[in-house]
């Protein structure tokens, strides 16, 4: 049987996290959960995403590919 590679499906944060969503970095660590602030797409940026935890706000802005319902996993830096 050949292994078949699939492409991973990449979406853009600030147009598909919603309010609330989780966001993990790569190593499967919480980022934060959307609260519902976002910064709008521009000619020379994405847009980005504010992330709360427990101790401070994170804005990321860049590629999250879907976990499950309502959790994505950040593909970049913050």
């Amino acid at each position: 049987m050949p292994k078949i590679a699939w492409a991973r499906k990449l979406y853009n944060a600030y147009n598909n996290v919603k309010k609330g969503d989780t966001v993990y970095d790569k190593n499967n660590n919480i980022i934060g959960t959307a609260d519902g602030y976002f910064a709008r797409c521009t000619a020379t940026s994405p847009g980005a995403v504010c992330l709360k935890n427990d101790t401070e706000l994170i804005w990321v802005s860049g590629d999250v590919e879907k976990k499950c319902d309502k959790s994505w996993i950040f593909q970049g830096k913050y």
